[in-house]
């Protein structure tokens, strides 16, 4: 028996996704509108428009990581649909019309009425309802959206809301209508995470490096960080909000979630800047970026800068670039010894995961690895290290404004004293 699901993008059929239940293989098959036309874009950069038809094997990586790589939230979603949680198909054909990206995944018999608008509605939320929702989320006891059958996913480890912020009220959406918004509660593991999360994401952009733009809301009490989506734009002209396709640096590589960390068999930083050289658009402002980026993760001790948190953006005609920076956050406040000889990166920098061991030997070895200049490099890594040093105190002092607290000063003075000594290991 097998079994269908069509990708829409918009108006246009992007291709088929089958599932052979006997062989439980999964495959993709391009419509030949989309393969050849103009304007178009490949699924991912591990299922070219070249082939028509690709395999399980480079299929399922795909979809699994468009889903929560939270086992208890994965097993949470096959009891509620009666479906095997391992089978990304069976999960996807519930939750796919408003995944990361720009593609709806969608059921043969949705198909007509998504085309034609008819399931398009907004569900408004009260104060009382979004408040369960963050509560429903901070337990996993369930990490779907109430309202819609749980038609949106969101890949991560964290437990997270999708939602549609319109006329001053967040709402359910449904049909082609997408979410606009990320709402994440806090970890119960970390104190105020949400916090640490935006206070990260201020000081990439004053650092210079494309974010994500967040913000701290509260509801009912309690702190949930609100990230804007970077993969949806608002149509100036029908003033509609539109899909951007995206993918993760792991998905493009053709590897499992579980394999987002290097030391698990996922990318290489030097292996992410040979996919930007091959091909970005502009791959040296994409490198550049990036460089920053690993560079700022040294200084904040961004130990979950895997592979899944650095994405790529789909435009027409197969252009792509480098996403903004997102699900940024230091460890350095939660350490007794940021500097411990536990503390490690997710990725190899000149040989070494272990925070404490890298300075600029090991930025100039990595530089020779991923085949740059290790002067070019090392004059990003030292911009970075004394952006940081200026920006900490006004990136502070912009968030006490309305969040002013001990954990604030504690973050703020810990990168600082970072940065200084990150400062001293760049001469």
């Amino acid at each position: 028996m097998t079994e269908t699901l069509h990708l829409l993008h918009g108006e246009e059929a992007v291709g088929i996704l089958a599932y052979d239940r006997r062989k439980d293989q999964i495959t993709l098959s391009y419509e030949e509108a989309w393969q050849f036309g103009t304007g178009t874009f490949p699924v991912s950069l591990a299922l070219p428009l070249a082939r028509k038809t690709h395999p399980d094997e480079r299929v399922r990586p795909y979809l699994q990581g468009l889903l929560p790589d939270n086992p208890a939230v994965i097993e949470a979603w096959g009891k509620r649909f009666k479906v095997s949680p391992r089978n990304p198909f069976d999960i996807i054909k519930h939750v796919g019309e408003d995944c990361a990206g720009a593609l709806l995944f969608v059921r043969p018999e949705r198909r007509d009425l998504i085309l034609a608008g008819e399931l398009d509605r907004l569900t408004p939320l009260s104060d009382g309802n979004l408040a369960r929702r963050m509560d429903d989320l901070r337990a996993q006891a369930r990490a779907i959206p109430v309202v819609i059958d749980g038609r949106f996913s969101l890949a991560g480890a964290q437990t997270k809301d999708a939602l549609h912020w319109q006329d001053g009220r967040w709402h359910v959406p449904a049909g082609r209508i997408p979410s606009t918004h990320i709402l994440k509660p806090e970890l119960e593991e970390f104190d105020e995470h949400a916090l640490n999360e935006h206070f990260c994401l201020q000081l990439a952009s004053r650092v210079g490096l494309p974010a994500a733009e967040s913000r701290m809301l509260p509801v009912a009490g309690k702190n949930v960080l609100c990230v804007r989506r970077y993969d949806r734009i608002e149509d100036p002209r029908s003033q509609r909000v539109l899909r951007i396709h995206q993918e993760d640096t792991c998905q493009a590589l053709g590897l499992y979630p579980h394999q987002k960390y290097q030391a698990d068999g996922g990318p290489s930083a030097a292996g992410i800047v040979n996919l930007l050289e091959r091909y970005a658009d502009d791959a040296a402002a994409d490198i550049r970026s990036f460089v920053m980026a690993l560079a700022l993760n040294w200084v904040i001790a961004g130990t979950d800068a895997h592979s899944k948190n650095y994405s790529l953006l789909h435009g027409r005609d197969s252009i792509l670039r480098l996403a903004p920076l997102y699900d940024l956050a230091s460890y350095l406040p939660y350490q007794r010894d940021p500097l411990s000889t536990k503390v490690k990166l997710a990725m190899k920098l000149g040989g070494t995961y272990r925070l404490r061991r890298i300075d600029a030997t090991h930025w100039r070895a990595w530089a020779l690895e991923a085949g740059l200049a290790p002067d070019l490099v090392t004059s990003l890594v030292r911009t970075v290290v004394e952006k940081v040093a200026q920006a900490v105190a006004a990136t502070r002092e912009a968030l006490a404004a309305t969040h002013d607290c001990a954990f604030l000063e504690t973050l703020a003075a810990a990168i600082d004293e970072r940065a200084l000594h990150c400062a001293v290991l760049l001469p």
